[in-house]
């Protein structure tokens, strides 16, 4: 009589094994850290300047609004959608600060940023009341908004009296760390709580998980993509008060060019599906800085910063790839 010792075959379906998952559920969560720790140590090692108080301040002034524009970009990719109208409403509010200044300062900012809000309204509506999908709505809107916004400026720059609140916004900063960066990162910090902590977040997640399965259960599906889509606009609309105030000027033909797709950029390599259902606002905001920190490299070794955009596209698919097998592994 012989003894057969039965052995269990390998799964032909997970070539990955426990240890491959986990690396690879390691990477996906984390490779956009480690990506702006290396780079920010390179630039610290091989950049001349890079290491001064004035290079690093540009580079926070510079990431402030895109963090922004990202977080609520964020927003509106895990509930299943995607707002492409931020960088025209970056330049709408821009354009609202050369219409009003004449009410004063603090009153124009707060006008700006609710004509940005009013279009998140708009855009909200038609994605829930209307049925359009997220996409069409945001293409028009991209064309309809930027246009408008050159309408009411004339096309042309306006600049912002210098000295007053303005001026202040775009220059002021404390211990060392500007004032807009402080407050992309409370904001950031704000956002994380309310999609961890609040029914709203949850509500959020649930519309981008499973929209039909959201509306079976009774949430309050509507009212939710509609505070999305209002609160990646009013964000796109902080932003375009910030980039105008450092510029010193209301300029809706420059302002807010490209943005929204910098921002879907950072969304997807932070580790925030397209598919939605998940948002990473931290890995969101810290792409974006790793995203400036490119463009920052680029031009202080002298490269040519269009093969940045190359760079940040190779990024995208590779982002992808790791998101896509990472689900199959599962």
């Amino acid at each position: 009589m012989s003894a057969h010792v039965q052995t269990r075959p390998a799964h032909p379906q997970d070539p990955l094994g426990d240890r491959g998952r986990n690396v690879l559920d390691w990477a996906s969560k984390n490779a956009v850290y480690v990506a702006l720790v290396a780079l920010f140590i390179f630039n610290l090692l091989a950049t001349r300047g890079f290491a001064s108080a004035f290079t690093l301040q540009n580079l926070l002034f510079s990431a402030a609004p895109l963090i922004l524009i990202a977080v609520g970009q964020t927003l509106a990719i895990g509930t299943g959608g995607i707002d492409l109208s931020v960088g025209s409403v970056m330049a709408f509010s821009s354009a609202t600060i050369a219409l009003y200044l004449g009410y004063g300062e603090a009153a124009t900012l707060l006008i700006a940023v609710a004509a940005a809000a009013a279009i998140g309204l708009v855009n909200g509506s038609l994605i829930t009341f209307a049925r359009i999908n997220p996409l069409i709505t945001g293409l028009g809107l991209l064309v309809a908004v930027r246009g408008l916004a050159q309408a009411v400026s004339g096309g042309s720059r306006s600049p912002i009296p210098p000295g007053g609140l303005f001026t202040w916004i775009g220059n002021a900063s404390f211990v060392g760390v500007p004032i807009v960066a402080l407050f992309a990162f409370a904001t950031t910090a704000a956002f994380i709580i309310l999609v961890r902590r609040t029914t709203f977040g949850r509500y959020a997640l649930f519309a981008g998980s499973n929209r039909s399965a959201a509306f079976l259960a009774g949430t309050p599906r509507n009212s939710t993509l509609i505070g999305v889509y209002i609160a990646s606009a009013t964000l796109a609309g902080i932003a375009g008060v910030m980039v105008s105030a450092r510029i010193g000027a209301s300029d809706p033909s420059f302002i807010g060019i490209n943005f929204e797709l910098t921002a879907i950029a950072a969304v997807v390599i932070g580790g925030t599906p397209l598919a939605g259902g998940r948002m990473s606002i931290l890995g969101a905001a810290s792409a974006a800085i790793f995203l400036q920190l490119i463009d920052t490299t680029f031009v202080m070794q002298g490269i040519n910063p269009a093969f940045s955009q190359v760079l940040k596209a190779v990024l995208i698919i590779v982002a992808l790839y790791m998101q896509r097998s990472r689900k199959d592994a599962r």
